[in-house]
């Protein structure tokens, strides 16, 4: 345990200013480098790899423009990248919008999660970006949402629908809308982190209503979708980690909702699922580092006395970007993370075997042939492997492979209590 004047080790300097520079984007405070900052460079692609490049930009450009001239080129590709972002998240919101009223117009309340929600808590909406916009319907208005997606020039990149899987993707070539039609929030087959479905049964019964730019968007009751971002975390925690976007994000709509939210309630239910440490970790690194107002969340006195070491948990989703997909060791590494919650407990065998052989499915992803010849998995497990010990031998300086990622982040499960 650490408490409220414990030093953070390890941190480098432009991680520091990077987490500065989100807090003032967050609370709409102005921001200035310290005096002979020089690592522009390293922040711009921190920013990007978080995705948060558009947010960074605006909160420094006046320093990178006006007082930083032998920066000229790189600020200049800080700008444009800024500027097409902000121009397609305009473009893409303007357009998910209307095809939601669309949709709606047909009686049907589908649920918005996360995306454009998220990004309404913040004063400029713009400059945080999302690629997607999710949504939960239910199994029996697909047909109509999807006959209204199709007819409005969507493509559907899951073509059966037979039996309908968890998610549908739709993107929209004309104006880069993409959609994730979700019929539950979880993939129900994983066994680290399918029975999450049950905390979200009555989400249509308690859902509520916001206005964005004149359109009214149903939603997660506030507590639930806390909720919900703090789940969604510890999914993708799970998998290759997730970034320091999301906590931004549950520190933002908890002080939005503030006395909305029931956190006696949430509480009850993370020390039920193992959640509670995973999420104290989050609460600290708020209030440390992104100006987590326990005021304005009405964040329970008992709560505020929930001091843990974030530490470990902090330097991991930097490390990580936006979904644990910073580097390709990484994303290797989640198989062995997952084999660890799956099992409730670190197995060192087990998850060696998960990160060497994975299953079918997450094979399909790299050997799309193992679809029509199941058959050749084995095949596929070799070139892997061998593909594995090339990269290692090109890599082995001091970069950390998959494994050895992996194994690093089955303790950061013990750490949290996630797994024994």
């Amino acid at each position: 345990m650490s408490g409220k004047g414990s030093v953070m080790v390890g941190l480098t300097r432009v991680q520091e200013e990077f987490l500065k520079i989100l807090e003032s984007f967050m609370h709409g405070k102005e921001y200035h480098f310290p005096e002979a900052f020089e690592e522009i460079e390293e922040l711009y692609q921190m920013a990007g790899i978080h995705k948060m490049t558009a947010a960074v930009y605006e909160q420094i450009r006046n320093d990178v423009l006006l007082g930083r001239p032998e920066y000229a080129g790189l600020a200049g590709a800080f700008k444009n990248y800024t500027m097409r972002d902000v121009m397609m998240q305009m473009q893409r919101a303007d357009g998910f919008l209307r095809i939601y009223q669309k949709i709606c117009e047909a009686g049907v309340r589908p649920l918005v999660v996360k995306g454009i929600i998220c990004r309404n808590l913040y004063e400029k909406s713009d400059y945080r970006v999302s690629g997607d916009e999710d949504i939960l319907v239910r199994k029996e208005d697909f047909a109509l949402c999807d006959e209204i997606l199709v007819a409005e020039g969507f493509q559907r990149e899951e073509p059966d629908t037979e039996h309908l899987p968890q998610e549908i993707p739709y993107i929209n070539p004309q104006n880069g809308v993409y959609i994730e039609m979700h019929f539950d929030l979880f993939a129900e087959e994983s066994g680290a982190y399918g029975h999450l479905n049950r905390e979200f049964a009555d989400a249509f019964e308690t859902c509520i209503s916001e206005v964005i730019q004149g359109q009214k968007i149903w939603t997660l009751s506030p507590t639930l979708h806390l909720f919900y971002l703090l789940c969604h975390s510890l999914k993708h925690f799970l998998h290759g980690g997730f970034g320091i976007r999301q906590v931004c994000d549950m520190v933002m709509m908890a002080e939005h909702y503030g006395a909305d939210i029931d956190w006696e309630y949430i509480y009850g239910r993370l020390q039920e699922l193992r959640m509670e440490g995973f999420w104290n970790g989050l609460a600290e690194i708020g209030r440390k580092y992104l100006g987590f107002s326990f005021e304005k969340a009405h964040y329970p006195v008992f709560l505020q006395k929930e001091h843990v070491n974030c530490d470990h948990l902090l330097l991991d989703l930097l490390d990580s970007g936006i979904f644990g997909d910073s580097t390709m060791e990484r994303k290797h590494s989640s198989n062995i993370t997952l084999a660890a919650a799956e099992s409730g407990k670190k197995d060192t065998v087990a998850s060696v075997k998960a990160s060497l052989f994975p299953g079918k499915a997450y094979m399909e992803k790299g050997y799309p042939w193992i679809k029509k010849c199941p058959w050749l998995l084995p095949v596929a497990w070799g070139m892997r492997i061998v593909g594995y010990l090339k990269s290692k031998r090109k890599n082995s300086k001091e970069e950390p492979g998959g494994v050895e990622i992996g194994m690093s982040r089955v303790e950061l499960l013990r750490e949290y209590d996630i797994i024994d």
